[in-house]
Formats: structure tokens, C-alpha cells, sequence
């Protein structure tokens, strides 16, 4: 019987190292990661709002590329309300332009930079721009800057700041 429940044990104790990857995992970074930062409406009349933005591990091709390669992809949203459906946007004073830059570091590598997003104008509900950042394999710390303007990013900008850590996974 002794023997019995320590083979038993064994066996859990090898299936726990196989769910776990062995020792040291548990303080790897996820590869995905939801903030949220306030900000700011660049219109004085709209209120302030929270942007929701998830980074996550993901592969994309360079400008002239012809390879995906390991990179951190953006995407988010805000609580402002939509504008209505329709064929026609409605006519009105409520237009955004939205940019936004990435600072990272690389903890592997030691390497550092800044991404700039695609820049959009004349949104009428602020949303995340196409954003692709090439920061290396391995635990990447970043701070997302969200400028978010009147019309254009640079009109009465304001701006929201998130931070937080992934780890990008080769491609």
C-alpha cells in the first residue's frame, strides 16, 4: 500500500513539472496583457474617457518585408459612446484623430526604441491605430503613449499613458 501511494505521488509530482514547465515558470511574463489609462476628451465640451488596450504577442511583416517577424500588436477601445450607423456620417463637431507612439526594453537583449502607430483623422469615436512594434524575442517592457486630438492628434492633444510587460514569442 506504502508503495502504491508513492508511485502515485510520483506521478502527480511529474504531471505538475509537465503543467508547470519545471521550475522558474512562474515568473515568465504572459504574452498578452489588457491596460487601462485615462484621458483627457481634446473637445471641451465631451467628458473625459478610459482606453482599454491589449498588447499582445503576435508576428507582422515589416515595411518591404517578406517574412513575418516577432512583434507587439495593439488593439483597444474607449467608452465613448459610437456614433449611429448609417451610409452617411452624421454632420456635427465631434471628430478625433488618434496617434500613438510605444517606448520598450527588451530585458533580453537590452535593447530599446519607439514605435510610431498609423495616424488617424476625422474618427468620430477615437479608436486604436494600426500599430506593429519590433522589439525582439523575449520579456519586453513598454508604455504606450495614446494621443488622441481634436479632428488630428495634434489638435488640442491630450493624452493617455499605459504601461505594462509581455513576452514576445518568435514568429
Amino acid at each position: 500500500m506504502g508503495r502504491l501511494f508513492a508511485v502515485g505521488l510520483a506521478a502527480v509530482g511529474l504531471g505538475a513539472v509537465a503543467v508547470t514547465g519545471g521550475v522558474g515558470t512562474a515568473s515568465a511574463q504572459p504574452t498578452s496583457t489588457t491596460m487601462t489609462c485615462s484621458s483627457l476628451n481634446p473637445l471641451f465640451w465631451a467628458p473625459s474617457f478610459h482606453w482599454t488596450i491589449t498588447a499582445a504577442s503576435g508576428a507582422s511583416l515589416r515595411p518591404g518585408g517578406a517574412a513575418l517577424e516577432p512583434s507587439i500588436l495593439l488593439s483597444g477601445n474607449n467608452e465613448l459612446p459610437a456614433p449611429p450607423g448609417g451610409l452617411i456620417p452624421s454632420i456635427g463637431p465631434n471628430w478625433y484623430g488618434t496617434r500613438l507612439s510605444v517606448d520598450w526594453h527588451n530585458r533580453t537583449t537590452g535593447a530599446t526604441g519607439r514605435s510610431f502607430s498609423d495616424e488617424v483623422a476625422w474618427q468620430q469615436k477615437p479608436s486604436i491605430p494600426i500599430n506593429r512594434t519590433w522589439a525582439g524575442t523575449g520579456p519586453v517592457d513598454f508604455t504606450i503613449t495614446v494621443q488622441t486630438g481634436g479632428g488630428w492628434y495634434f489638435i488640442n492633444s491630450q493624452t493617455a499613458v499605459c504601461r505594462g510587460a509581455i513576452t514576445v514569442l518568435p514568429a
